[in-house]
């Protein structure tokens, strides 16, 4: 009954929403950040079976249905720009259902909920593009400020020492009884919300003052430290270097935010904050160990899954069949096992020729290094093979890439418009021509 309420109330909104559809968009981002996959049964009141999707994903696919219905015309327009893209995008997914059904091992939430639904997201997106502007603003604001607000429960959880919200649902979780001191906020583990952080970070150089810049990097260098995640801390580092370089600035606003930075850095250097990542530095409890052992094993059987795969989570198995007390700690390498080799290859690749044809002109700071986050941080952990808000954020990034690079290429075409042709000049034998008798006019 809850179900059914919550479609109902997914339904209305994109009907009585349907020429807003950015307000949605954003509700849906906003749900995945604020309502871990643990917690989404508080909203839908499923909390297994293959109805057990996220929250978030019931209003994404009421807006895509709207927006079949409303005005098809968009969704048409997003697909045929980019054929190659979603033709490739379609292939695995069929190729990760077919997996999936004819494994029987299930798996179908988390194919709907991180690859399906976000890919769908990115779609929409596109194609809203096209009816307005400001989209990329819109949700670069949006990206930062629920990075800042999940950074800010996560300092709470810290100093209280109590996860705060949904602490049913984690008390569930296997990590979470390990009492590591790590927090996530209100995401689903401490290495999504290091995910996050290191997204958001370099879209902050586009923001206009000083001082919220500095605050924002100082919040989110409290948010990575309490993640505790090692990679994360190198990535926000370039982050806020590049902040400080590439920011448009005056060199004494640039060294009043250094040393603003470094004062605060010392700061939380000297603070009990940085007692976990010091303890993961000097023992980091043979993680770095497991993914060599996870890598080795994967290039040992990679032929066997080169077409096929045993299905979404089956990478888990096999983890644990082969001794393993981790996942295999890479998407690409779990979706490898999950769907097949080759697709997995389409859809990362597609990823990547994504950021390589469309990074390089987005005409937005910050959002070329976004891009690179957003390709390279999942790998570094089980990320998109596991429920959580990875793949509607990875796709979103891709999504803004896009947009950005399509109003670039807009704004180019629209200043050559402009510009007024020029006269012919005149042809060398035109102006020495003799002159022929009666043409001149009396």
């Amino acid at each position: 009954m809850q179900l059914a309420l919550w479609i109902g109330l997914c339904l209305g909104a994109s009907v009585l929403l349907r020429n807003q559809v950015r307000v949605l968009l954003a509700a849906a981002l906003c749900l995945w950040f604020l309502v871990p996959a643990i917690g989404s049964p508080v909203l839908t009141g499923i909390s297994s079976g293959p109805l057990s999707v996220h929250a978030a994903t019931w209003l994404v696919l009421s807006v895509f249905v709207m927006r079949m219905l409303h005005d098809p015309e968009s969704i048409r327009m997003a697909v045929a720009r980019h054929f190659v893209l979603f033709l490739v995008l379609f292939v695995v997914m069929l190729a990760a259902f077919l997996t999936s059904v004819t494994s029987g091992r299930g798996g179908m939430v988390l194919l709907i909920d991180q690859i399906v639904v976000p890919v769908l997201y990115f779609l929409l997106l596109l194609s809203h593009a096209a009816r307005g502007q400001g989209l990329v603003v819109m949700l670069r604001t949006l990206m930062l400020s629920l990075v800042a607000l999940v950074c800010g429960v996560a300092v709470l959880q810290w100093i209280t020492g109590s996860v705060i919200f949904f602490q049913s649902g984690f008390s569930t979780q296997y990590w979470f009884a390990r009492d590591s001191g790590r927090w996530m906020g209100t995401l689903d583990q401490p290495l999504a919300l290091s995910l996050v952080i290191c997204v958001a970070a370099p879209l902050v150089i586009g923001i206009g003052r000083p001082w919220l810049q500095a605050a924002l990097l100082g919040l989110m260098s409290v948010g990575m430290l309490i993640s505790q995640s090692r990679v994360g801390l190198a990535s926000l580092a370039v982050s806020i270097f590049a902040v400080l370089i590439f920011t448009r600035r005056p060199v004494w606003v640039k060294s009043a935010m250094l040393v603003v930075m470094a004062g605060g850095g010392a700061a939380i250097m000297a603070s009990p904050l940085i007692a976990g990542v010091a303890a993961r530095l000097s023992n980091d409890t043979g993680s770095t160990e497991a993914r060599g052992l996870a890598l080795e094993y994967y290039l040992s059987r990679w032929a066997d899954y080169a077409l096929a795969g045993d299905g979404i989570g089956s990478s888990y198995r096999v983890a644990a069949q082969a001794g393993l007390e981790t996942s295999l700690e890479n998407p690409t390498l779990m979706y490898g096992i999950d769907i097949g080799v080759v697709f997995a290859g389409l859809y990362f690749g597609s990823m990547l020729v994504l950021l390589a044809r469309y990074g390089r002109r987005t005409g937005y700071p910050g959002l070329m290094l976004a891009g690179i986050m957003a390709l390279a941080i999942p790998q570094t952990y089980s990320s998109l093979a596991t429920r959580s808000a990875a793949g509607i954020v990875v796709w979103t990034v891709f999504a803004m890439v896009v947009i950005a690079a399509d109003e670039a290429r807009e704004r180019s075409n629209l200043e050559r418009a402009r510009v007024p042709a020029a006269d012919p000049a005149p042809m060398a034998g035109d102006l020495y021509a003799p002159e022929l008798p009666g043409s001149r006019l009396p």
